[in-house]
């Protein structure tokens, strides 16, 4: 998209939203208008000839493959769309319609495959292999966004919004021994599994019917019970301590979760997992809504403003 000049040929994948009809001025008819986009950006498409009637064949918030010019209209550039069609014939990758991880995806699951290895509590272990040594639910969760916006809202996201999670998860239990490293690293490694239930991100980051109408911690303790009853002889005790895990971890009944924490195992992971959120999400917002000045835009989510820091130079 951003290779795209005055003039060039259009013949590819878009993600094709926010399509309305308009009247002609000095004719009879309607024509068009689309956003048009991929990962690299995105560039109004406009249909002046059968606008109506492709604005009606087409479904909102799809794929379709694009043939059109671009051209300079009022100092933007727009591509003139002479066909879009909705039935593909081609295969395209969803990460070329959405941004990615710019971290290593396979190395961060490898990493996190290295700490299921270093659990010693053997159902725990078995738990933990029967999701991620599992080559369809890996696939899945290595591509998997970790939210719809608020932060890590990539693919990749969940893999590292966990695995960071994970580093943390081990740092807390070298400053507190006490914790029972093995329940906490597991509680970790599954706090969002129910996520690759609650997203979809074929062309798009969205929640399923799914997702909406019961969340990812209620499909997560329930992809974790269904797990836990195939594992004859799963001990009672430690199945409830994993299970509360999941349902607390967003720490609050206010902000999602059924239960509380009442465990030190499921502070730790609600505070460590909600760092990790939140810094990121700071951390995106700075990079992606700078203003002049050194301070982003309003944020009607944080209710503040964000404060990008003095020059790098002035602490040198």
């Amino acid at each position: 998209m951003r290779d795209l000049a005055d003039g060039d040929f259009v013949s590819s994948f878009f993600h094709i939203e926010g399509g309305q009809l308009y009247e002609f001025k000095n004719k009879n008819g309607k024509y068009a208008i689309f956003n048009l986009s991929d990962r690299t950006g995105d560039i109004r498409g406009v249909c002046w000839e059968k606008g109506e009637e492709i604005y009606k064949s087409i479904e909102i918030g799809s794929i379709v493959y694009v043939e059109g010019r671009v051209v300079t209209f009022n100092r933007a550039l727009q591509v003139n769309v002479d066909k879009i069609h909705m039935e593909l014939d081609g295969d395209f990758d969803p990460a070329d319609f959405l941004p990615v991880s710019t971290q290593d995806i396979d190395g961060m699951f490898t990493y996190m495959l290295s700490e299921v290895e270093a659990v010693r509590n053997p159902w725990m272990k078995k738990l933990l292999k029967s999701f991620f040594a599992d080559p369809e639910f890996a696939e899945v969760f290595k591509q998997c966004p970790a939210a719809k916006t608020i932060h890590h809202n990539y693919i990749g996201g969940l893999v590292e919004h966990t695995s960071n999670c994970v580093r943390l998860a081990k740092t807390l239990c070298e400053i507190y021994p006490q914790l029972r490293k093995d329940l906490l690293v597991t509680g970790t490694m599954l706090h969002d599994i129910g996520k690759t239930v609650e997203l979809s991100f074929d062309s798009k980051i969205d929640y399923t019917d799914e997702g909406r109408l019961t969340g990812h911690l209620v499909i997560g303790e329930r992809m974790l019970w269904e797990k836990m009853k195939e594992m004859e002889g799963f001990p009672v005790s430690l199945r409830n301590e994993i299970l509360h895990l999941i349902i607390s971890h967003h720490g609050e009944n206010s902000t999602g979760s059924p239960k509380r924490p009442k465990t030190p195992e499921a502070c730790a992971l609600h505070f460590l997992e909600n760092l990790d959120a939140q810094t990121k999400r700071f951390i995106q917002l700075l990079e992606g809504n700078t203003a002049p000045g050194g301070w982003t835009g309003y944020d009607r989510l944080l209710e503040r403003y964000l404060y990008h820091g003095y020059a790098d130079d002035a602490f040198e």
